[in-house]
């Protein structure tokens, strides 16, 4: 038996009670002036584009969060966050039509053709309380009445078919307004992404087939003599990287597909001319020069002479451009790196024999994990000795007594020989001012060496920035090689969004990680259904009131109303908190996905997946399942017509479920009270300026959990709305608490971690569809078990017709969310070229101005391009010498200050004991 009526009213009347406690805890908050670099942290920063102060009244800020538009959002959030909101309006849009529909048209419909109209009557095994009367179990088997949830599927679908359609045409318009604007043509909007460089870091399977005789791969052996005559090369040319300086310039500069010696100045050679006549073609259509037939000074003939003549291997085998070389695109690469050609330098020149004149920048990636380990640990050495000289520098200018120098506990052995050397092995305290800066001199050091080894250690993974979207858009969209084993292209991420660590797979390796990564994720999803059995276990109690201690709970109404209609879902709630930790980690750890926005986006995908399988189906197999237990056991041939009866009984726990979802666990996400402690806690230790800033800024926002949440509520909400037509409102409650918080905290509070320009909407999309997919069907297998064959039959095609509605909608709008079309790439190069620019949303990093030394107006070649180096290679001399001058100059201050205080004391007590004498 699910709960009745009566038990249900009650737990809607806690939950609201609930709501209205936490909002009202949210408004005093709100108000006092300690908190609001908590809850308003985005209207305090010093921006033309920050928001307006909201009242300070406690209901004062749902009027004003209600009336932001989308193009707000846009503004003050970013477009992912736009496009988010936009999943909750179309959420409050869907369940508005389903209430008014359900309740004028079912509801009635279930009542008053229905037959079990009693309080609660048992029937055989199977007992029905007063809430099933609004439900499709109160019909009896081939009733009449069934065609009006026939009528009601129809129309709730085209309703939804007419609703996405508008939303995806209004998604890539979005898509497009965010291209053309001026973050959205950053840096990655004019770079690919290279994976399976051929003969670069190859793989176990690749270095065991090359020991094999008649394989065609050169043996493994040859890898270090040709590191080596690379070596010798750079040397004779004096490009030998024996410094930190050198290597990041070998890593920022572009490459000279020659091995002469680079050119002195930061522009490229003269682009090389082709025979891509094509590509000349297209270049004419858009109203572009040819590219020029020169490089560094040569004729094309003669340059391709020259470079042909280098690349011939030494044991004298045929020209790696000469007709039938084959299917391989390891040859050729083979014989450029067997020739002393670096493998930035070949990656360089493939792209320029293919895209001439409008390569700008080549970018290998390079295994520099040690390297990244001494760089964090020099960040926050240095973060530390910033936080002592602030703290000095505080308490000097606001003239506080400092007692003592501030000092440092060092174990010498956490440090290795350097530590060993010069701390010894014992604990010791050393003086701040002395450790830190020895150990980041120490770090320094190690960092310039460790960067000088990491030039022989490249990815099979480049970056490559073209000096035009157009050409950018081509390069990411063609098949660069017909070996598709290597040279693989993609739009690259975002230079803030890469995670360097999971760079440099070939495709086969992360084809590998992805398989074991969901293998291991189904595995979860099968442990998880443990505890949802036991939430279901908690609506079934009075199944086992023939224990005395479950008796002694059903006979409290109060308790056994909490019980049934409450704790289900603050438990089901409490067991999915901790899985978006677990998912992250599964595709950043395992799966090794390449950016941020690929992780939120897997979490996305999962944590779907997994509320479909757990919450969603093993809450309603397994709730029937308990529901009707013993019939089961007596009659196992009657186990459809048993599922047909008591599966839309599971309705009461998904109606507990969303209750719980949107008056506590929603409100609870705008009161965010744990993180407020933590807030608190941080604010109050935190001693400088610098510490106090970092604490309440740059709150960021992950969509990962967000969105599944609210889909998979939109999934159970459409699923029950035509079963049982109470819940159509609930969701309704959902979605508009969800729109008022969520617009408060995208445009007050969060920070947009990584922006992908909206590509989420097609995720949301996929999952929409699913949740159709599953009304449908589950509606049909309703009706066979209700008897009903018309319905059923007439339902049928449904299923069929959201399939090619998924098809074509895939089809008109999924490259349009993924890639640049040729169209938007060369109105992005036309705004450009002639300066123009949209604003910036609130705290987004700044994009700089076109560098006009280049002579194209695309991202400046230092400041943008730079980043896309890995963090170790971006530590530059200066920021080391400004903070060691600032602790010479602050640490005599600091002795000068402790020796003027002491001697001020000396006097003051020695005047208190001469007054002591005289009296």
């Amino acid at each position: 038996m699910a709960a009745n009526a009566s038990s249900f009213g009650i737990s809607i009347g806690l939950d609201a009670a609930i709501c209205v406690i936490i909002l009202l805890f949210f408004g005093f908050f709100r108000r006092t002036a300690w908190t609001e670099k908590f809850y308003e942290p985005k209207s305090l920063v010093k921006s033309e584009n920050a928001p307006k102060r909201l009242p300070r009244s406690f209901a004062g800020w749902i009027v004003p969060t209600y009336k932001f538009k989308e193009s707000d959002l846009v503004r003050l959030g970013g477009t992912d966050a736009a496009t988010y909101l936009r999943l909750q309006r179309f959420g409050w849009e869907l369940f508005l039509f389903c209430t008014l529909w359900c309740c004028i048209v079912l509801i009635p419909v279930h009542i008053t053709r229905g037959t079990y109209v009693g309080e609660e009557i048992a029937t055989g095994s199977t007992t029905y309380s007063n809430l099933d009367k609004t439900s499709i179990t109160n019909l009896q088997p081939k009733s009449k009445a069934l065609y009006a949830d026939w009528i009601s599927i129809w129309v709730i679908s085209l309703f939804l078919y007419w609703q996405l359609w508008r939303y995806n045409t209004h998604a890539v318009e979005t898509r497009i307004e965010y291209l053309n604007s001026k973050t959205g043509a950053g840096t990655e909007a004019q770079t690919v992404m290279v994976n399976d460089i051929p003969e670069v870091n190859k793989g176990i399977v690749s270095k065991l087939a090359a020991k094999i005789p008649g394989t065609g791969s050169r043996p493994v052996s040859r890898q270090s003599s040709r590191q080596n005559s690379r070596s010798m090369a750079r040397r004779k040319s004096g490009t030998e990287l024996d410094s930190f300086e050198d290597a990041r310039t070998h890593l920022s500069r572009p490459s000279d597909s020659s091995d002469a010696s680079y050119r002195a100045s930061d522009s490229l050679a003269e682009p090389m001319a082709t025979h891509h006549t094509g590509y000349a073609n297209m270049l004419a259509d858009q109203g572009m020069p040819p590219p020029q037939a020169k490089y560094n000074g040569q004729s094309q003939e003669e340059f391709m002479s020259t470079t042909q003549d280098r690349m011939v291997p030494q044991n004298g085998s045929a020209n790696y451009n000469a007709p039938g070389i084959g299917f391989s695109a390891a040859p050729k690469a083979r014989a450029m790196l067997d020739s002393g050609m670096s493998e930035q330098d070949m990656v360089n020149q493939e792209f320029e024999e293919l895209y001439p004149g409008k390569v700008e920048r080549t970018q290998i990636a390079y295994n520099a994990k040690g390297l990244t380990k001494m760089y964090n640990d020099f960040e926050k050495t240095r973060g530390k000795l910033e936080t002592v000289l602030d703290k000095y520098q505080m308490k000097m200018e606001h003239h506080k007594k400092i007692k003592k120098r501030e000092t440092v506990r060092v174990i010498g052995a956490r440090y290795g020989k350097w530590g060993r050397d010069r701390y010894g092995a014992k604990p010791q305290k050393v003086d701040a001012l002395e450790f830190y800066p020895d150990r980041l001199r120490e770090l320094w050091d190690r960092i310039q060496e460790e960067q000088g080894k990491a030039k022989d250690k490249a990815l099979s993974t480049a970056f490559v920035t073209f000096k035009d979207t157009f050409t950018t858009t081509i390069a990411a969209t063609s098949m660069m090689h017909h070996d598709l084993r290597h040279w693989s292209t993609r739009e690259a991420p975002a230079p803030r969004d890469v995670l360097w660590q999971n760079v440099g797979l070939t495709s086969s390796g992360y084809l590998g990680a992805a398989v074991l990564a969901w293998t291991l994720f189904s595995l979860l999803a099968i442990f998880y259904l443990i505890p949802v059995g036991a939430v279901q276990a908690l609506l079934q109690v009075d199944k086992l009131e023939r224990f005395k201690f479950f008796k002694v709970i059903m006979d409290v109404k109060i308790l056994s109303s909490i019980i049934t209609s409450v704790l289900p879902g603050i438990v089901l709630t409490i067991f999915l908190a901790l899985l978006p930790t677990i998912l992250s980690l599964l595709n950043k750890k395992v799966q090794k996905m390449v950016s941020e926005t690929d992780v939120e986006f897997g979490v996305v995908r999962k944590y779907f997946i997994f509320q479909v399988i757990t919450t969603f189906l093993g809450s309603l197999l397994v709730g029937s399942f308990l529901n009707q237990i013993s019939e089961f056991l007596d009659n196992p041939k009657g186990i459809v017509n048993t599922l047909g009866t008591s599966a839309p009984q599971t309705a009461t726990f998904f109606m507990s479920y969303i209750l719980v979802q949107a008056f506590i666990k929603s409100p609870m996400q705008l009161l965010r009270l744990p993180g407020l402690v933590f807030f608190w806690l941080k604010y109050r230790l935190a001693t400088t300026p610098r510490q106090k800033a970092a604490v309440w800024q740059d709150t960021h926002l992950k969509y990962g959990t967000n969105v599944a949440n609210d889909t998979i509520i939109m999934l159970i909400g459409l699923v029950y709305c035509v079963i049982q037509p109470i819940i159509a409102p609930l969701a309704l409650i959902y979605f508009a608490i969800g729109t008022l918080i969520w617009k408060y905290q995208v445009v007050y509070v969060y920070v947009p971690l990584v922006e992908s320009g909206g590509k989420l909407w097609m995720q949301i999309f996929q999952h929409i569809i699913t949740a159709m997919m599953f009304f449908q069907i589950i509606m049909i297998a309703l009706f066979g078990i209700k008897k009903s064959p018309g319905p059923a039959i007439l339902t049928a095609p449904l299923p069929f017709l959201t399939i090619a509605f998924l098809l074509y909608n895939l089809n008109l709008f999924n490259r349009p969310q993924v890639i640049i079309s040729n169209r938007t790439a060369a109105d992005i190069d036309k705004r450009q070229s002639q300066g123009g620019d949209l604003a910036e949303p609130l705290m987004q990093q700044q994009v700089p101005s076109p560098s006009e030394e280049s002579g194209y107006a695309g991202p400046d070649s230092r400041q943008q391009l730079d980043r896309y180096i890995p963090p170790g290679f971006t530590v530059e001399s200066s920021e080391l010498d400004e903070v060691l001058s600032e602790t010479q100059r602050v640490s005599p201050q600091v002795d000068s200050y402790i020796a003027d205080n002491g001697a001020s004391s000396g006097k003051q007590s020695s005047r208190s004991n001469d007054i002591e004498s005289l009296t």
